[in-house]
């Protein structure tokens, strides 16, 4: 696979994954809204977002690197 290949193959990953990452973040914030009062064990979601938010700034460290390798060649 091409350097170029591999750049693009990882800009889409990381795209999709910060995508995917994102609606799992926004959808556990409405579920949250949703249960607030209910006694349905809401408590378990912040750690949910916390981790999905956590993943999601892994993978936008991983797209500014590469487009800081991008910018250099």
């Amino acid at each position: 696979m091409s350097e170029d290949a591999l750049r693009t193959a990882v800009a889409t990953a990381t795209h999709d994954l910060s995508n995917t990452l994102g609606a799992v973040v926004n959808y556990t914030t409405f579920l949250a809204e949703d249960l607030a009062g209910a006694g349905i064990a809401p408590e378990y979601l912040p750690h949910l977002q916390n981790a999905a938010q956590r993943a999601l700034d892994l993978v936008a460290g991983l797209a500014a690197a590469l487009a800081g390798d991008a910018e250099r060649d």
